[in-house]
């Protein structure tokens, strides 16, 4: 009797360890149960092939596992340890969706090559508090109840419990299970290119339609299926291959916008601009806007992870007074959005600089080691006009391979990182005295966004000097996840009435409001008042991307209730704008400022590759016939953008998700699908641009033998 009992709970047990691990992948695929993510509509195949699909790799392990312990205690163990390694997998892949919000792949991996340094400490408290906070301690549930069962079995009767190896029950069970995972990853691929045929989407589609296990197990056995991007879109030949694009290509005299039905062209004129545009007479040509600032040199600032909401929210605007000022004298995209995927900062800069989307999936500035990319870019057509271009980054040049893709890929003239502010005498221990009356220090492990406006201020004065034409990209550094190295430290006095209702990390980063304000005035007024504006000088500020904040705390600081997608977007809004400093200095008490000579506000959806086009247009860059898309910041022309992580779409009307079009904001918006399906084959086409190393070259190559030029 004693053994039948021991029996019963051995079976229990194993049945246990299924049910439990099963349901754990849950914690992965619905957002009910982990409000980081963005799944797909569920679908009733979708599920069963889940459930077979995770039962099929569970039973798999057990096969694997019986077959090496033969008594029921020693596979008690096994189950049991194996149990707490799945529940520690589960653990991490939600971490992971919390900084990025979709399923870890392998492509993603790239992230990591990334050193941690400045990071780690403060991103392993937010992981512990994360554990506690948020309950994820709830994914450990298996382990936890299979340890009270194997606590409550007689050990040494399970011990005396002994099974004999047949190899052919083993070998049955095997092909089984080779059998039921082939048919469910077939079933699921032929789902995933008819839903939405996107490789930065595919790993949150497999948890929910293939499920947990066979996804990873596939992704650990390096078996990637891969989707033909030619055939899904139809292209054949090269005429095929040259109209497919020439649809989306602004580059052209005459084309017809597909949201409005319109036609528009690449020679922006005043009648085509939006209302408030106002062009100082010392620039403008006309009524065209072409060109209006060709000769001046260029500043393009690349500010880290500034939201828009932080100019919505009064009590945090209001510490934004330079920055406000600021925008009253320039031109300003008020409707902004990201373009980012899995490459976050360096997404940004990629879109920035060539006008392409990234694919979404993985950073493109990692994959140049293996494919070394040939892309048409800004930086390129600035050399080609004789300027001097150098990028400046306070971090190592190793951060996203920025050393080598910054003279390889676009073909900076010259870039300046860490390594070579310390080689020139910075020590990053003692920090940077921004402000010397008041014996200010900034201590961080990278160089003070303070210290890079000053940098930009001494070389710009050296490259006037010497009349020779610049254009500069400083990317900033802070406040960089998970928001430490404040100049000011944790505060809690400057926002009282949300201390306790938000979580820490949020706390930390409107904290960082000041030092917003502060370095971005410094790349104007220097330390003591000094007018750092340079002459001659556009400046381009635009930020890479939102804060990451998925917690429900921006509900809390506009007190209005927001639907989880309409805080989606509005962590992908961000800021964008163009200060063209004239000769004329305007006081108005607190500061002095140059006034601007291009001022106005855009309210239609404006997004990182619309940023390459207006530069090639406003500075008239020698692109001669190649391709680009976009649309002109200053026009009254309607696109979309895409945030090519989640696969969310904003246009003027609607904010959608790719993945489960009934989520939308504003709630109930029926999507069109002409729109749909445009925004998706855009998407496939630039992803297939980003296949090989010279598929642009392809492009052109086409669109040239097939429409002259």
């Amino acid at each position: 009797m004693k053994t039948k009992n021991q029996m019963n709970i051995y079976l229990i047990y194993v049945g246990v360890f299924f049910l439990l691990n099963i349901l754990n992948t849950y914690f992965l695929t619905v957002q009910e149960l982990n409000r980081y993510i963005a799944p797909f509509k569920r679908t009733f195949q979708g599920e069963i092939n889940a459930i077979i699909g995770n039962f099929a790799v569970l039973y798999l392990f057990v096969i694997l596992l019986f077959a090496v312990f033969r008594n029921a205690k020693a596979r008690l163990r096994a189950l049991l340890f194996f149990t707490l390694f799945l529940n520690m997998v589960v653990f991490a892949l939600g971490i992971f969706n919390l900084y990025f919000g979709t399923a870890f792949s392998s492509t993603t991996l790239t992230i990591f090559n990334n050193p941690a340094g400045g990071f780690a400490f403060g991103i392993v408290i937010e992981v512990l508090l994360e554990l506690v906070l948020y309950w994820r301690i709830v994914v450990f549930l298996p382990f936890i109840t299979m340890l009270v069962l194997y606590r409550m079995s007689d050990r040494e009767q399970m011990k005396l419990m002994t099974f004999t190896f047949r190899l052919k029950r083993y070998l049955s069970g095997v092909l089984a299970v080779t059998l039921i995972v082939s048919v469910a990853m077939f079933s699921y691929f032929q789902q995933f290119r008819e839903t939405l045929p996107i490789t930065s989407v595919k790993s949150t589609y497999a948890l929910q339609n293939l499920g947990v296990y066979p996804f990873y197990m596939a992704q650990l056995l390096g078996q990637e299926l891969e989707l033909d991007l030619m055939q899904k879109l139809d292209i054949r030949d090269e005429q095929d291959l040259a109209d497919a694009y020439m649809t989306f290509n602004k580059n052209r005299s005459s084309y017809v916008n597909v949201i409005d039905g319109k036609t528009y062209g690449n020679r922006l004129m005043t009648t085509g601009a939006i209302d408030d545009l106002l062009i100082d007479d010392s620039i403008q040509n006309g009524i065209d806007l072409h060109g209006v600032l060709a000769g001046r040199n260029l500043v393009l600032i690349h500010l880290e992870s500034l939201n828009y909401f932080m100019l919505e929210v009064p009590e945090i605007n209001e510490r934004l007074p330079f920055l406000n000022r600021l925008l009253d004298e320039s031109f300003v995209m008020r409707n902004f959005y990201a373009n980012v995927g899995m490459g976050v900062s360096a997404d940004a800069e990629l879109s920035v600089l060539t006008g392409l989307y990234p694919r979404g999936h993985d950073t493109l500035f990692w994959e140049y080691n293996h494919t070394p990319y040939e892309l048409n870019n800004m930086i390129s057509y600035f050399n080609q006009l004789g300027y001097f271009t150098k990028a400046i980054h306070g971090d190592t040049g190793v951060f996203y391979n920025r050393s080598v893709v910054y003279p390889e890929l676009f073909g900076f003239d010259a870039s300046y990182f860490l390594e070579d502010y310390v080689e020139d005498g910075y020590v990053i221990e003692d920090g940077y005295l921004y402000d010397v009356e008041n014996n200010l220090v900034h201590h961080s492990p990278w160089i003070s966004d303070y210290h890079l406006a000053d940098t930009v201020y001494d070389l710009g004065t050296g490259y006037l000097g010497d009349n020779l034409p610049f254009m500069m990209f400083p990317v900033t550094m802070m406040p960089h996840t998970p928001f430490d190295y404040d100049p000011y430290g944790m505060r809690t006095d400057v926002f009282p009435q949300w201390v306790g209702r938000i979580s820490h990390l949020t706390l930390k980063y409107i904290n960082f409001v000041d030092y917003y304000d502060e370095h971005i005035m410094r790349f104007f007024i220097g330390d003591g008042g000094v007018d750092q504006t340079l002459d001659n000088t556009v400046y381009l500020f635009y930020s890479d991307h939102g804060a990451g904040l998925k917690n429900g705390d921006i509900s809390i600081l506009l007190d209005e209730p927001l639907t989880l997608i309409r805080e989606r977007q509005m962590l992908q809004q961000t800021l964008a704008f163009i200060y063209v400093p004239g000769d004329e200095v305007i006081d108005d008490g607190t500061y002095q400022i140059r006034r601007g000579l291009l001022t106005g506000e855009q309210h239609l959806v404006r997004s990182q590759v619309d940023l390459y086009r207006t530069v090639i247009e406003l500075f008239d860059l020698p692109v001669g016939n190649d391709t680009y898309f976009g649309v002109h910041a200053m026009s009254t022309e309607p696109t979309f953008a895409i945030d090519n992580r989640l696969m969310d779409v904003v246009t003027d009307d609607v904010f959608f998700s790719m993945r489960n079009r009934t989520h939308t904001h504003p709630a109930g918006k029926v999507v069109d699908e002409s729109i749909y399906q445009h925004v998706l084959r855009f998407k496939l086409l630039s992803d297939l641009l980003l296949s090989t190393h010279n598929f642009q070259a392809q492009v052109e190559q086409a669109i040239r033998n097939v429409y002259g030029g």
